[in-house]
């Protein structure tokens, strides 16, 4: 994201290569030279949250000092998660493989755990592997399981959760 400022003053046109310092909060970004009035600052390194980016031109002997803030939210990369099983339907204390694909949005695969869930019972959380996760149960009683994956999120990603598998034990 690019974040411009301009810098004017009814007393007259600002000197170019005066500075701008960009913040975030309070930590300082950048300071980048005037050029017609405006400063530029390209970034790709925010994280997910709502930040306080303020821009500040320091003054000179002409013109006096000025800030603007802007609130600028950073929203997490959008995920998929999709759930197999392998093999369904499965026999009383045949072992079942669940495999749940996480797919973000973003540049790069999702990190973090995958909650498995037998209806709202919690039954495992896995950590991903180059967005997989994969769960092996074996003691399944007979019916009908209502089986999600649910992908926590990281730092990048948003949480998602996938459709219902029906998991028929006989």
């Amino acid at each position: 994201m690019t974040f411009t400022a301009t810098v004017t003053s009814k007393f007259g046109a600002i000197p170019d290569g005066e500075l701008v310092t960009f913040y975030d909060g309070k930590t300082a970004l950048a300071s980048v030279a005037l050029a017609g009035g405006t400063a530029a600052y390209t970034t790709s390194s925010l994280s997910a949250r709502t930040h306080a980016i303020k821009a500040a031109y320091v003054g000179d002997n002409t013109f006096a000092p000025s800030a603007k803030t802007v609130s600028q939210v950073v929203e997490k990369y959008s995920t998929t998660t999709t759930l197999t099983s392998s093999p369904n339907p499965s026999n009383f204390g045949q072992a079942v493989t669940f495999t749940a694909h996480v797919k973000s949005a973003g540049p790069s695969a999702p990190t973090g755990k995958v909650k498995f869930l037998d209806g709202t019972t919690g039954i495992a959380s896995v950590t991903l592997s180059g967005g997989v996760a994969k769960l092996t149960k074996s003691m399944l009683a007979v019916g009908t399981h209502a089986i999600t994956a649910e992908y926590l999120g990281d730092a990048a990603s948003a949480t998602s959760t996938s459709s219902v598998l029906n998991q028929v034990v006989q």
